[in-house]
This record gives C-alpha cells, sequence and structure tokens, in this order.
C-alpha cells in the first residue's frame, strides 16, 4: 500500500550519457528517457509521451544546467513535435533536436525543421543512412549521428564518404572498443559517443505529482480563446500544489532569466503567459498520458467536448457544466476506482454527481446520448438527430487539435 508520501510525490526518471570529443572531453550529452532507476533502456510505449516526459523533466524537475551545465543537451523528438515548433519552451542556444530515423522525411517534415532552424535551434540527424533524396534534410542538419555497431565499419566508411563536403559533424555513436574508435578517428570523426567512454547514467528526481484532472481543466480553459480570464486560471491553477510547484520550478530556471519574485499564483500566471502556459500544461498532460492513456485522453475529451456542444445546439444553458460533466463522467477510468468514490472527494453539489453518476436530469440525459453515440450504440432520442452527429464530428475536430497542440 502506498505511503502519504507515495500519493503526492512520484519519481522522474532520465539517463545520460556523454557525447565526447578528441580530447575526450564531454561536448554535450544525450538525455533519454528511463521508465524507472532500474530500467536498462529506454522501453517507451508511446513515442510522444517519452519525448514530453525527458522534456518535463528537464524544465520541472532536474534542470537543464544541472543535466549537462554549460554543454549541448541532446534530445530526441518525435515526429509530433517536429511538426510543431513553437510549443516546446526550450533554450535553443542549449538544446540539440535529434530527429530519427523513423521521423518520416517527407516535405512536410523539411518545413517543419526549416522553422526549428529559424528559431535558433541545432539539429541533429539520428542513426542516418544516406540517401540522395535526403540531401536537403543533410543541408540543414548541424550533426549527423552515424552507428558503428549496426553500419559495421565498411558501411560506417561507406556514410562518412557520402557526406563528405557537407558542413555537418559527424558523431560516432555505438562506440564500444577502442579498435572502433581509433578507426573513426582514423576516418576524421571529431564527435564520439558510446559504452566505451560511459554508458548512460541513471539521474532520478523526486516529483511533485500533478492532478490530471486540473490539468485537463485547464487545457480546455486555454483552448476557449474568446473568454480567456486570469481569475478562472489562477482558480484552476491553485486547485493543485503540485502544478503551482511545477511552474514556480520553471520561472526560477535560467531559461526564464527572471530576476523578480514571486509571491502570488496570479503573478506567476502572469509572467509565464498564456500560449507558454498551454504549452507547458499540454507538455504535462502528454507526459503522463503515454500509451493507454494517450488514448483515454482523448476520449475523455470527445465526451467532454460533444456534451458542451450537444447543450449549446439545444440551447441549454450552462454548457461549461456539460463539459465538466462530460469529463468527470470518465474520472473512474482515469484513477482506477469507482465513480462515485472519485467524485465524493470533489467539491460538487449532489445534484452535479447523481447526474453524472445516475444520469438524472437533463445533465444526465445528454450524457447517455454522448456516451452511446461516441459507442455507436442506438440512441433513441426525439430531439435532433443531425445535431447529435454534426456535434460528435465537432467535438472529434477540437479533439484531435487538442491532443496534437505540441
Amino acid at each position: 500500500m502506498d505511503s502519504p508520501l507515495d500519493q503526492i510525490h512520484s519519481t522522474v526518471v532520465l539517463a545520460r550519457q556523454p557525447i565526447v570529443d578528441t580530447t575526450l572531453a564531454p561536448m554535450g550529452y544525450e538525455l533519454l528517457y528511463r521508465k524507472s532507476n532500474d530500467a536498462l533502456d529506454a522501453e517507451f510505449p508511446d513515442a510522444v509521451g517519452a519525448t514530453a516526459q525527458v522534456i518535463a523533466a528537464t524544465l520541472f524537475e532536474l534542470g537543464l544546467s544541472n543535466l549537462v551545465g554549460t554543454k549541448k543537451a541532446f534530445i530526441n523528438f518525435s515526429r509530433a513535435y517536429l511538426l510543431n515548433p513553437s510549443g516546446v519552451p526550450l533554450d535553443p542556444k542549449t538544446v540539440v533536436i535529434e530527429v530519427l530515423e523513423d521521423s518520416g522525411f517527407d516535405p512536410i517534415l523539411l518545413a517543419a525543421l526549416r522553422r526549428w532552424k529559424k528559431a535558433g535551434y541545432t539539429l541533429a540527424l539520428d542513426d542516418f543512412i544516406f540517401d540522395i533524396k535526403l540531401v536537403p534534410f543533410i543541408e540543414l542538419a548541424d550533426y549527423i549521428k552515424l552507428d558503428i555497431l549496426a553500419l559495421g565499419q565498411d558501411g560506417f566508411y561507406q556514410q562518412v564518404e557520402a557526406l563528405r563536403g557537407f558542413d555537418i559533424k559527424i558523431v560516432a555513436e555505438k562506440v564500444e572498443t577502442w579498435e572502433e574508435y581509433q578507426f573513426c578517428r582514423l576516418l576524421g570523426i571529431e564527435c564520439f559517443q558510446g559504452y566505451f567512454f560511459e554508458k548512460p547514467e541513471i539521474v532520478s528526481s523526486k516529483s511533485s505529482r500533478v492532478n490530471s484532472m486540473v490539468l485537463l481543466q485547464l487545457m480546455a480553459a486555454l483552448l476557449q480563446t474568446s473568454n480567456q480570464s486570469v481569475d478562472e486560471l489562477e482558480r484552476l491553477v491553485s486547485q493543485d500544489a503540485g502544478l503551482v510547484h511545477k511552474l514556480l520550478r520553471f520561472l526560477n530556471s535560467p531559461i526564464t532569466g527572471l530576476v523578480a519574485s514571486i509571491d502570488t499564483v496570479r503573478l506567476a500566471i502572469t509572467l509565464i503567459g498564456t500560449e507558454k502556459l498551454k504549452a507547458l500544461i499540454n507538455l504535462l498532460l502528454m507526459s503522463e498520458m503515454t500509451g493507454d492513456r494517450h488514448v483515454l485522453l482523448q476520449s475523455i475529451m470527445i465526451r467532454a467536448k460533444h456534451a458542451e456542444l450537444l447543450a449549446k445546439h439545444r440551447g441549454y444553458d450552462n454548457a461549461d457544466k456539460y463539459f465538466l460533466a462530460g469529463m468527470l463522467s470518465m474520472m473512474g477510468v482515469c484513477v482506477g476506482a469507482q465513480l462515485d468514490e472519485v467524485l465524493s472527494e470533489l467539491p460538487l453539489p449532489n445534484e452535479f454527481i447523481n447526474a453524472i453518476v445516475h444520469r438524472s436530469g437533463r445533465v444526465g440525459k445528454t450524457l447517455d446520448f454522448v456516451e452511446h453515440y461516441g459507442s455507436e450504440q442506438k440512441v433513441i432520442d426525439n430531439e435532433d438527430q443531425n445535431g447529435l452527429s454534426q456535434t460528435y464530428l465537432d467535438a472529434i475536430k477540437w479533439a484531435d487539435d487538442f491532443v496534437t497542440y505540441i
């Protein structure tokens, strides 16, 4: 059974592995996802979630300067992050974005990488295999990482020869022996990574937990761009001490350059700004919602938005109440407990709880409609069927935008 401390704290874990130069001094560190202190490799179920967890741990818990000092931080980015360059609040002077080999090297990715470069970021192409079609990507890159273990010495030599003439630095990775190191040196390679130099080192820290429901409510409020209220954002953020702690940790990091003291949640929100707050909240959501939980997040948001849009379509008052009801109706699944038990711990009116649990009143009836329709069950309803269908499609589109914001 978890202790009270276990319920309010979790442990964040990263691995870091140095990338060394010809003097064997670190010129940077690759920051790698790890599920736990005992994990030997990444073991990640979801590339988006793995990227989010590395960035979140770096920003909110461990601190980039603590991890890499004045050196470069190499971080693997999934395609979803690469396509949306404005949503990741990292210092371009410190971070090297690693483009994974399965990112899909198409014109869409190329345009996205150009935006990253324009924003001042450094790019590395990971586990690279030369192809003439990839020349535009090579011309954007600052580093290209070649896996000598996978390529073998002959294959590695061929890749190095193919890349001569390009203005890039080659990083020889997976170097495991003295012979491989000397072979790379003879080819003029200046950057190295692998077990021969150092295995990935586990770095961990206690982390304050954040209530997923508060994050969902806050993101929903932030997405209502036509009606944002600092008062409402302050109220939502203030519900969760763990979230306040993380935001203050972020404001205290060197990336913000903040010199003022913060004595209110409202001031913290004002200094962060709504757009950056949106990115940070979505980052926390994505770091939590990996694998099956990522799918669950989308289902929650579809049901919540469908309930809200259907209420608006039918002219019901307080449509935001229906959004919250739709969201709360799936909280039992989120936390692995009976729904009535979960809701009893929240400051909700009994009538509202009964509507969600027992489907009483107009709110409960609306929840029944959207749940059955979302499950492709037959809905017996004398009201507007087209409205039910169109609001469902609109809710899907809104939820897609929500989960791919970054």
